[in-house]
């Protein structure tokens, strides 16, 4: 899933490339993506790209007349540009003509359908943008609005970085690589870490994804999933940690999973598989 970091990347790209473009259409080639039915998507014919802007995990390209086309790529969505010209496949979900015989077109690699595309007249209408917590990249995403979401209730620092209404943007991936860099557990619970934890908890959001952007802004193209080569845990399994050359341990839960160091981030202990573990501290 692309994450705050690819996505603020992403969002700079879009906005060099739509500015000012003219809309001549729009498909959608996966009927369940489309949430919204007023407006519709022909609504943008003939109109004018005049933003490009990043609220969590959203992409929402803005129109003339305060029309906005948000886009949740979810899981396995990507952008691709293209000429019009060129057919459409299985995996087009999406496709928003332009001028100049160019498609901005929307690529989900898989058969799950969990694109989410919403016409609107403000962005807030869509229901996971206006749950939206603090960006941390924003000037809101303070010590102390981190400290007062920490003790909202208890739950595993892991759940936490990537509950959007908390803080928005991080996932899975990116949750691993802060944790990491924190030194923390990802089972530790949010209302029971120290103040100076909370600090370290504090700074390595920032630098995580600050560091992962610079990265990602040295291609010559859209990020992708592949270009996360710069990760130290995650995805790493049993690969020696950058920082102690402990191999990185894994724990799958659900539908997810989480890596991790043993010796950097939960003092020597393995954690067990949270599929056969309800009991882990």
């Amino acid at each position: 899933m692309p994450e705050l970091p690819e996505l603020e990347v992403t969002k700079d790209r879009l906005r060099l490339a739509l500015a000012g473009r003219v809309v001549a259409g729009a498909v959608v080639r996966s009927p369940v993506a489309l949430k919204t039915v007023t407006p519709p998507l022909e609504a943008l014919v003939g109109r004018h790209i005049r933003s490009v802007s990043r609220l969590g995990k959203v992409i929402c390209i803005g129109f003339d007349d305060k029309l906005h086309l948000c886009i949740h790529l979810m899981l396995s969505g990507r952008f691709a540009f293209g000429p019009t010209r060129a057919p459409l496949n299985r995996l087009h979900a999406f496709a928003l003509h332009l001028d100049r015989d160019e498609d901005l077109r929307v690529i989900e690699d898989t058969t799950h359908h969990r694109l989410s595309i919403n016409l609107v007249t403000d962005p807030r209408q869509v229901d996971i943008v206006a749950r939206l917590g603090p960006d941390p990249l924003g000037p809101e995403f303070t010590l102390a609005r981190l400290r007062q979401a920490l003790g909202r209730r208890s739950r595993t620092l892991k759940r936490f970085l990537t509950d959007q209404s908390a803080i928005a943007g991080i996932g899975n991936c990116f949750s691993d690589e802060i944790l990491f860099e924190a030194g923390l557990s990802p089972f530790a619970h949010s209302t029971a870490i120290k103040p100076e934890e909370t600090i370290r908890l504090y700074t390595a959001t920032k630098k995580v994804l600050q560091d992962a952007i610079l990265h990602l802004r040295r291609l010559d193209r859209l990020p992708e999933r592949k270009d996360r080569t710069f990760l130290r845990v995650h995805d790493r399994l049993e690969q020696p940690c950058p920082a102690c050359a402990t191999p990185v341990k894994r724990v799958s839960y659900q539908e997810s999973t989480l890596y991790y160091c043993p010796t950097c981030q939960t003092p020597g202990r393995e954690l067990a598989d949270r599929r056969f573990s309800k009991f882990l501290k």
